[in-house]
């Protein structure tokens, strides 16, 4: 991976940052704490999902083993990295499955601009200390299902993974 491609995924990520939290913005607090259906998060769940998910990655890139922890066995994990991780870094399209206890949502949402501004500071955390450990060699990051990921490929998709939830907020247009 080139310099120029990093800085192009850098871009990506950074976009869907932004995209997510000025929809999750333009939400008033009705619709922030509004499920729709009783099984489903409500918007502000969503937001905390992706605030818990840097959380986590900035807490690995801080302190090896102290993000996610692989929740299958070796084998099971390469098997999905082959089968499923270029499927969803191409098109920004998950299978259903359910979230880690780690990066599961309260009940009750924080309020939205503390969430939106926990979210957009461990993301930037999360760019800039991925960038350092990619410069010393070092960024591979677990995942719960795929295991242990290079810096460019969890990069990719953490930033389709917050594309994918922003298009879960009302108002969410397709981009």
């Amino acid at each position: 991976m080139t310099h120029a491609d990093w800085e192009d995924l850098l871009r990506a990520h950074q976009g869907a940052v932004a995209r997510f939290a000025e929809t999750a913005g333009k939400l008033d607090d009705v619709a922030w704490h509004a499920r729709p259906a009783p099984d489903k998060w409500c918007p502000g769940q969503v937001a905390e999902h992706i605030a818990l998910t840097y959380e986590k990655l900035v807490s690995e890139l801080v302190r090896p083993g102290g993000g996610m922890r692989a929740r299958l066995p070796f084998w099971r994990s390469a098997l999905l990295r082959w089968r499923l991780l270029p499927g969803i870094l191409r098109t920004g399209r998950f299978p259903k499955a359910p979230a880690v206890r780690e990066i599961r949502p309260p009940d009750t949402p924080r309020a939205k601009a503390v969430v939106l501004e926990a979210l957009q500071a461990d993301a930037s955390r999360f760019e800039g200390g991925l960038t350092q450990a990619r410069k010393r060699g070092e960024g591979a990051l677990t995942h719960p299902y795929f295991g242990r990921l290079a810096p460019h490929k969890m990069l990719g998709l953490i930033a389709a993974h917050t594309e994918h939830h922003r298009r879960q907020l009302p108002g969410a247009s397709a981009e």
